[in-house]
């Protein structure tokens, strides 16, 4: 992508939230990631922090007019100085002394702020903010940037796709290499390596899950061996130019059972069916209530159902971050759109032999969903490697 489009587009953004911070009657935006959730300051800047802990926060002074001006940890400044559109970077702990400096300059009166990502916030970081905004009143204001970044433009699917496409070769490379015997961490490092050589990032971790490891919903990969009967699940999340895929797919090992088979054919199955049942102009919950019915159908809800409450259910946004706002569940009030994307995700889990998992990300266009992994495809490979 040339540079200067992504400049342009960068500025679209700027110029469409501080519309949004004129009508909510602000004065300026704090914006807080880190680098495990860089999605909020990324979606600004193109520039990701590195370094765990006290290198990792990456903070936004935008003001309603004027520069905007970066916070994070020391080290990190030399970095974003280099690659970061937003050149003006500021020690993260030096916000004390630093805020009212760039309040005082901006030449109009600053009443009230609103701040992005109070979630992310380390007390300590929000208490040194609340000193650099003395007398200022702070309101939360996170769903002003969820809302941009939840409808993604041209650029930003091309790049989903990129990473879809990415997923599928790094798993196809685990699964060439899958056998009895083999470990699962070293099958996860053969997809982040694909990964790796491709010029990808890691945007979340490269789970392979093996055996009675996938009883559970979310596992790390161990040095456990693969044996003989085993269902093995890989759930792997590249991301090109910060834009992520959140993928997964499941394989039964040679000797496993009919009714695993038969389990696992189920789990492809239905989450085509979820993927063809959504249109624009639904809801998330009708999708949740499609999946619950078709499983209850087949008197698998049991497996279902503990695995789809809180967090996440039966899928999720996708973009600068793995996992994003909203969550598709029961109580799922927003509508399917174009421009959003999300994985959509089927668990069935609690079976004495382990449990399954089929996810491919998904952009919505204005006739529905359009996958950017090939999931049976990679299975199909995998089967048809083994005759």
């Amino acid at each position: 992508m040339a540079l200067e489009v992504l400049s342009t587009e960068f500025q679209r953004r700027v110029d469409r939230t501080r519309a949004k911070m004129k009508e909510a009657g602000l004065d300026a935006l704090f914006i807080y990631s880190d680098e495990y959730h860089p999605g909020y300051s990324m979606y600004y800047t193109n520039h990701r922090t590195i370094n765990c802990i006290e290198e990792s926060a990456h903070a936004l002074f935008l003001p309603l007019e004027g520069e905007i001006h970066a916070f994070m940890g020391n080290l990190n400044r030399f970095a974003a100085k280099r690659f970061s559109w937003v050149k003006s970077a500021h020690n993260i702990y030096e916000m004390r002394t630093e805020l009212p400096k760039l309040v005082e300059a901006l030449g109009y009166p600053v009443k009230k702020i609103g701040v992005v990502g109070e979630e992310l916030f380390p007390i300590s970081l929000y208490r040194e903010m609340e000193k650099g905004f003395k007398g200022i009143t702070i309101v939360e204001s996170s769903d002003i940037v969820i809302q941009e970044r939840l409808y993604k433009s041209k650029n930003e699917l091309d790049l989903i796709r990129a990473a879809g496409k990415l997923a599928d070769d790094s798993i196809l490379a685990a699964l060439e290499q899958t056998e009895v015997g083999k470990t699962e961490i070293e099958l996860s490092a053969i997809g982040e390596y694909i990964t790796r050589s491709r010029g990808g990032d890691i945007g979340s971790a490269y789970l392979v899950v093996s055996g009675m490891h996938t009883d559970l919903p979310t596992w790390r990969p161990m040095e456990r061996k693969i044996e003989r009967g085993d269902y093995v699940w890989f759930d792997f999340n590249p991301s090109v130019l910060g834009y992520c895929s959140d993928t997964g797919i499941t394989i039964a090992m040679e000797g496993a059972s009919e009714e695993q088979i038969k389990i696992m054919d189920f789990a492809y199955e239905t989450n085509q069916r979820m993927v063809n049942f959504i249109k624009p102009g639904m809801k998330g919950s009708e999708l949740f209530k499609e999946t619950l019915r078709l499983t209850d159908e087949a008197n698998l809800s049991q497996y279902f159902v503990p695995y789809t409450k809180g967090m996440r259910a039966i899928g999720h946004g996708v973009g600068l971050e793995v996992v994003e706002y909203p969550d598709l569940g029961p109580s799922s009030e927003f509508v399917f759109e174009p421009g959003m994307v999300f994985g959509i995700k089927f668990d069935l889990h609690g079976f004495p032999f382990g449990g399954v998992r089929v996810e491919p990300t998904c952009i919505i266009t204005e006739h529905g969903a359009e996958p950017v992994n090939d999931l049976m495809g990679m299975r199909k490979s995998y089967e048809n490697g083994r005759k």
